[in-house]
């Protein structure tokens, strides 16, 4: 593919342009798909935005964007631009399928706040979406732009920039976590704190552990148990939990000893009973584990579905995938059986309206009503999404590797 040819140049009229498409408008919605020829995108019409031209795609970002040995390999959209490895370099696509970024880097991470961290010559530095160097390459490490400022590290030491390269923090610290909802758990020395968006401490250094605030409520470590805090460093749970999750539709999910319960914002321990097992609540109901099989509670508390399953996932809009001897099946709330009692190898959960689902052996896609979009016949797929939307990551997931005593929910 002669990329000099195909790359879509960028034009600034200064008329008035009367007719804008409905995709720049909205975005476009498209699935990354596999098929025998490789990773490519296709749109919901099965016309493709993308060909299946891409040998490799891996959701572990860490391995995917190793660099060097990328090759032909194609990543998610995020702000309408996705991108690809063609040769060891790296470019991005943007939303229409358009190469608008040439293959030039070592490595590329997702755009968030308008900018992407890209590497060049061994070091990290972040262009715009014409591919110009905004701030040049020269940390070591650099992590996607959140609330207008990203992690950046240079040597061992971590700091943050704002989106002019200017530093926020020096690089300083051993470890630090994206800004969420105007703050940033981050370790000086030995302890973790939280900083504000000016870069100053607004809650000591004094926690063993420290996750990102979420809906006004951090999880913190002390004493070697985990509590919740506000933003002004006050526990509102006192740290007597062995592990915990954050606060979803208004509960916490903790281990006492053996068993899973929910806590109420107020620290109370509202479960009517303990669970082998217990998941956030969404869409007003959570999926927990009794023995060996699952069922859902309500924000009640009570049962709305008894543990009948062998394994379960959460309601989206009403609707819930559980496995029952190896097949999958769609219910509402009631534990009815939706679509007709039809049974799925494989199924994910609905995205945009849309569910992925594994039939003999190929992937397809179905709607809401259990009618066939694309019919089964990718090797393997991911969901449909607006490709103009940010792919945010979990804030959940990312965790410090290996820390000591550390214990999460693993199934």
């Amino acid at each position: 593919m002669d990329f000099k040819t195909t790359v879509k140049p960028v034009y600034f009229f200064t008329t008035l342009i009367f007719f804008i498409s409905i995709t720049d408008l909205f975005g476009q919605e498209a699935a990354l798909v596999q098929t025998h020829n490789g990773w490519g995108y296709i749109k919901k019409d099965g016309s493709w935005l993308i060909p299946d031209q891409y040998l490799k795609y891996d959701v572990d970002r860490e391995t995917f964007f190793s660099g060097d040995e990328a090759n032909n390999n194609i990543d998610l959209f995020s702000e309408g631009m996705a991108g690809f490895a063609h040769y060891a370099k790296w470019g991005y696509y943007n939303y229409h399928g358009e190469v608008v970024i040439p293959p030039a880097f070592q490595s590329v991470k997702e755009f968030s706040d308008s900018l992407a961290a890209v590497k060049q010559d061994g070091k990290w530095g972040y262009i715009n979406m014409k591919g110009e160097w905004v701030i040049k390459p020269s940390f070591r490490e650099a992590e996607s732009f959140h609330n207008g400022f990203a992690e950046v590290k240079i040597g061992r030491r971590f700091g943050f920039i704002n989106k002019a390269g200017k530093w926020l923090v020096e690089p300083k610290l051993i470890q630090a976590f994206g800004f969420k909802e105007g703050f940033a758990a981050v370790k000086p020395t030995t302890e973790w704190g939280y900083i504000n968006t000016q870069g100053i401490f607004c809650i000591a250094p004094v926690f063993e552990l420290a996750f990102n605030f979420k809906g006004g409520a951090a999880r913190v470590r002390a004493g070697g148990r985990f509590g919740f805090i506000d933003t002004l460093g006050n526990f509102i749970v006192k740290p007597e939990f062995y592990t915990a999750a954050p606060f979803y539709e208004g509960f916490a999910r903790v281990r006492i000893k053996d068993v899973c319960v929910y806590l109420n914002r107020q620290g109370e321990i509202v479960s009517k009973e303990g669970y082998q097992y217990a998941e956030n609540f969404s869409d007003g109901a959570a999926r927990v584990r009794l023995e060996k099989t699952w069922g859902y509670i309500d924000t009640a508390m009570e049962w709305i579905i008894p543990p009948t399953y062998d394994a379960a996932e959460d309601f989206v809009h009403g609707i819930a995938r559980v496995r029952i001897n190896n097949k999958w099946y769609f219910i509402n709330k009631k534990g009815e059986f939706l679509f007709g009692g039809k049974k799925f190898d494989g199924a994910e959960d609905f995205c945009n309206s849309i569910a992925r689902v594994k039939v003999n052996g190929k992937w397809g896609f179905i709607n809401e009503n259990g009618e066939w979009v694309l019919e089964a016949r990718f090797e393997n797929c991911r969901n449909f999404k607006n490709l103009k939307a940010y792919m945010a990551p979990d804030p959940d997931l990312k965790i410090i590797p290996h820390v000591p005593g550390m214990i999460n929910f693993v199934k």
